[in-house]
């Protein structure tokens, strides 16, 4: 296997300028989770956010107050959790991942004003990748790194709603949300989803299974 792909951990530095940054030290005791984010034009994406925290309803408001409402989308809230699309204008960290080719592992957490990424990937990638963002003057660091290849059990999309319907209380007794209004949340049919959890449950039985005989 060649010796240049390693699995690696980064801590970036959010501007101070950007609104994700303002919130994230204004309320440090909620947790923003990117569930993924992908460009609509050249200088504008949009980002999937999952905030988690007592502080939520307080959040929303603030936020309301200071972005207009085309600029962002909320998918589903509760007492302590709101699923949300921000729509990101001059969308740095994500023109850079597209420069550089760096594909990363999702859901990423950002706190205490750091987005916390990981990649499995060649190495001059990431080099790429930080020696852009030192371009831009924004400071990284690397957390963790390795090699060689951490075998994915599920697929990002898998893992993605896995994630989430943990975060949703959909695997509590009783269930916090339904399969139907999970599946509104995430704009795809209720036979979708089921069809997804099945093959998400079934890979997590195979591999349990082989773990233990």
């Amino acid at each position: 296997m060649p010796q240049d792909i390693v699995q690696i951990r980064l801590e970036i530095d959010v501007p101070h300028d950007k609104w994700l940054f303002k919130f994230n030290e204004k309320y440090p005791e909620l947790n923003f989770y990117i569930l993924s984010k992908f460009l609509i034009e050249k200088n504008a994406g949009i980002t999937l956010f999952q905030i988690r925290g007592r502080s939520v309803k307080q959040f929303i408001s603030d936020l309301k107050e200071q972005l207009t409402k085309n600029s962002f989308q909320i998918l589903f809230e509760g007492n302590d959790l709101v699923i949300m699309n921000i729509r990101v204008v001059d969308p740095w960290i994500l023109n850079t991942l597209i420069k550089t080719e760096l594909l990363i592992l999702y859901p990423i957490l950002v706190k205490e004003g750091k987005i916390r990424i990981e990649a499995i990937t060649n190495r001059s990638k990431v080099d790429d990748f930080l020696t852009e963002l030192e371009k831009k003057g924004i400071k990284a660091s690397i957390g963790s790194i390795g090699y060689g290849f951490k075998p994915t059990l599920l697929t990002q999309r898998q893992n993605e709603i896995l994630n989430i319907a943990y975060k949703n209380g959909y695997f509590d007794i009783p269930r916090m949300v339904s399969l139907t209004e999970f599946a509104n949340n995430l704009n795809i049919s209720k036979s979708a989803l089921s069809e997804t959890l099945r093959r998400i449950f079934k890979r997590l039985s195979d591999n349990y299974l082989k773990s233990t005989n």
